[in-house]
């Protein structure tokens, strides 16, 4: 099978290459992949700024269907379509194992999850993104009924974002982004729902606070994975400059794989609460996106702009690199065989 693998440690290094379909252990499951996204994180791999294992065939955003299991596998049957928690007794899918930019991929079933085949696939291969979303905006930072939230970034996190804010029952969503560079994306924010796009040249900590009667927001969302995206989100929170504190939050889901320059001063000037959101909860997250995925109630075929070959990966990347996509897949075999 042809795969996209990082063929060495060092910027680059990404390549196709033919490999052995997966010998499954008896625990494990063959899947045959439909859709895989391009993340954040792939890029940074690509630039050696993340953390990885070479040689390894990248791809952690997946969905599929399963087309063969070992002798020991009780629950998943040949023809579920499934996702994949990316953490398994071997190393992450697509990190420091073997992912999905490619036809098939090996897991094992205790990290399975089976959706009713009334799902479309590619919404399935949105779970992993649901998995962070849910991560960074419930359990270690909550948005509650009435905040005002900004998002910085509008990329596939921040769109994401806006629409669990607007769930969530936030009063008003804000989007920052760049002016020109983020004009597709933040066409897309305000399709799905954000209530007011910013630009980051154009002072928007002054805007957010005219927005908020001078209270300033009540939580940030920081996907823009730019120390200017950072400061901006550490300016315009809520400020708490006595009591307790805690009122300005920020969940940072952002990795820069580099050193960035901020002014940290109003972290404790006031008493921000400021939080990385990085992962998940176990099992119990999952659940929790798998159930928002089944519901209906994202845009997820919005954010979904491009469609590509696993042949045509590097125009893929070059799409999210300079953000001409908002959400990519690959599709390692073609999108004309599954229902």
């Amino acid at each position: 099978m042809l795969a996209l693998r990082k063929t060495a440690a060092g910027p680059g290094n990404l390549a196709l290459e033919e490999r052995e379909t997966p010998v499954l252990e008896e625990d494990e499951v063959l899947m045959k992949v439909w859709s895989a996204g391009i993340c954040g994180s792939d890029i940074l791999i690509e630039k050696d700024r993340h953390f990885y294992e070479a040689p390894v065939t990248l791809g952690h955003e997946f969905s599929g269907v399963v087309e063969a299991v070992g002798p020991k596998v009780r629950e998943v049957k040949v023809g579920d379509h499934i996702a994949a928690d990316i953490e398994t007794r071997t190393g992450w899918l697509g990190v420091t194992r073997d992912g999905a930019f490619a036809s098939h991929m090996s897991v094992p079933e205790a990290q399975v999850f089976v959706y009713p085949p009334s799902i479309p696939l590619d919404h399935i291969c949105f779970t992993e993104p649901m998995v962070a979303t849910v991560h960074s905006m419930i359990e270690r930072n909550t948005v509650n009924l009435g905040d005002f939230v900004v998002v910085v970034g509008p990329g596939p996190m921040g769109l994401m974002g806006v629409q669990f804010a607007k769930l969530s029952g936030a009063s008003e969503v804000a989007v920052i982004g760049l002016r020109g560079i983020d004009d597709m994306r933040l066409d897309l924010a305000k399709k799905v729902g954000a209530d007011h796009i910013l630009y980051s040249e154009e002072n928007p900590t002054e805007a957010i606070f005219d927005l908020t009667g001078g209270r300033g927001a009540d939580f940030v969302l920081e996907a823009s994975a730019s120390a200017t995206g950072f400061q901006h989100g550490i300016d315009c929170v809520r400020r708490s400059p006595e009591g307790p504190g805690g009122n300005g939050k920020i969940s940072v889901i952002s990795l820069w794989g580099e050193p960035i320059t901020i002014q940290p001063d109003s972290m404790s000037l006031f008493q921000l609460d400021i939080r990385g959101a990085w992962s998940w909860n176990g099992r119990e997250t999952w659940h929790r996106a798998i159930d928002l995925i089944q519901s209906g109630k994202f845009d997820l075929d919005t954010l979904l702009t491009g469609r590509y070959a696993l042949e045509e990966w590097d125009t893929a990347f070059e799409s999210i690199r300079q953000r001409t996509d908002c959400k990519a897949f690959l599709y390692p075999n073609g999108q004309d065989w599954a229902a």
